[in-house]
């Protein structure tokens, strides 16, 4: 009932076309760039550099972005934020032709590419608050990943086939996308909103008082930053594996991920009646066991098959994690606060990333790649004794 009240809502199909245009275009950048990367240098530690560089601005600025974001045009900023990424990315096609030369400008292109997806993220958040009641904000959360996931199905088989044919299509295919997305933003209609000019840090403050007084989201603020510092190795090391290891094509590595991506598909569909039937707590408790077990094959198989079984069912579980946090992020903060509190959890979730990305790059020349994804598998094992420990395990 509440999914066909949510597709009554014009402003809403407005948003949910332009991010999958938008989507399409991050998941072949995403798939893209580390293979860029690979060719250029044949090294799992520039490939976690970049990674861990993308993840700065999160870390650094997404607090004090969402103060800013509870301030301004959202719509108009979330056009503006997707035109700059166009021309970063542009940028950086342009300086492929340099070669291993062009690596230290890529990484300043990734800071501020990402300093502007978080902004239009959180704007996105924000304009997802200003027009839809509460009670559909779940439905949204869980259409919108769907959409994530079906292009998390097309954009890395796309992207590893016409990679295989043009190397630069990894590039120049996101800016089409993203473009097609900022025009779909144009004449938003938002509800008026009163400009806040008051005291930047009183409000700063005022948000990291309302993280706090929410129990549930704060102990899942502090689950997450382990959860992400382990998956975001598993994204990078296992990609390295499969290229590097076992010696997969630009093209087999597209399919291996387009078809993983169908586990993703169906958790975000299937979440909302998970959650009704086993609660927030329980259901992300059950999906952290699965990812964790999924991971472990992810380091010992040799197998296509096996391998693409704990993929389907590590983007399953991913997909379902996601949609609760984010869905109750949103659920449990007000309309006023909703850019400060994306901008703080934000920063807090990604906060172990670096660090880990960092250090498995390092590691990854002397230590077996298997021992680092297993690592992996233990940490998101804590996270699941975590949930059930903490007040998220009884939030229904």
């Amino acid at each position: 009932m509440s999914t066909l009240s949510l597709w009554g809502h014009s402003q809403f199909r407005r948003i949910f076309v332009s991010t999958a245009s938008f989507t399409l275009g991050t998941q072949i950048y995403q798939l893209g760039m580390p293979l860029i990367l690979y060719e250029l240098t044949q090294s799992a530690a520039a490939m976690t550099a970049m990674r861990a560089v993308e993840l700065l601005p999160n870390l650094l600025l997404a607090m004090f972005i969402g103060v800013w974001v509870d301030r301004i045009d959202r719509g108009r900023w979330a056009r503006l934020a997707i035109t700059g990424m166009v021309l970063l990315i542009g940028s950086q096609a342009y300086m492929l032709q340099q070669g291993a030369a062009a690596l230290p400008f890529f990484f300043v292109t990734a800071f501020l590419l990402m300093t502007l997806n978080y902004l239009y993220a959180i704007c996105r958040m924000g304009m997802l608050k200003e027009i839809l009641p509460a009670n559909l904000l779940l439905p949204a959360t869980a259409q919108l990943t769907v959409v994530g996931q079906v292009f998390a199905v097309l954009g890395p088989a796309l992207a590893g086939a016409l990679m295989a044919w043009k190397l630069e299509l990894g590039l120049w295919l996101p800016m089409v996308a993203m473009l097609l997305a900022a025009w779909l933003l144009r004449d938003l209609r938002l509800k008026k909103r009163r400009q806040d000019t008051g005291n930047f840090w009183a409000d700063w403050r005022e948000g990291w008082r309302v993280l706090v007084d929410n129990r549930p989201l704060w102990h899942m603020a502090w689950l997450v930053v382990l959860i992400n510092g382990s998956q975001g190795v598993v994204d990078v090391i296992f990609l390295f594996r499969a290229r590097d290891q076992l010696q997969l094509g630009l093209g087999e590595l597209g399919l291996l991920y387009g078809l993983a991506g169908i586990g993703g598909v169906v958790g975000g569909l299937v979440c909302s009646s998970l959650r009704k039937r086993w609660g927030l707590g329980r259901l992300m408790a059950l999906e952290l066991l699965l990812e964790a077990v999924c991971i472990l094959l992810m380091a010992w198989s040799d197998s296509l098959p096996v391998l693409l079984v704990a993929l389907v069912g590590s983007s399953f579980g991913s997909v379902i994690g996601n949609v609760c946090i984010w869905g109750y992020r949103q659920e449990s903060t007000d309309s006023r606060y909703i850019g400060r509190i994306s901008g703080l959890t934000g920063s807090i979730f990604k906060l172990l990333m670096p660090v880990t990305l960092v250090l498995s790059g390092a590691l990854s020349s002397s230590w077996p790649l298997a021992w680092l994804l297993s690592a992996c598998a233990g940490a998101h094992l804590v996270t699941v004794v975590g949930t059930r420990l903490s007040a998220v395990y009884r939030v229904t």
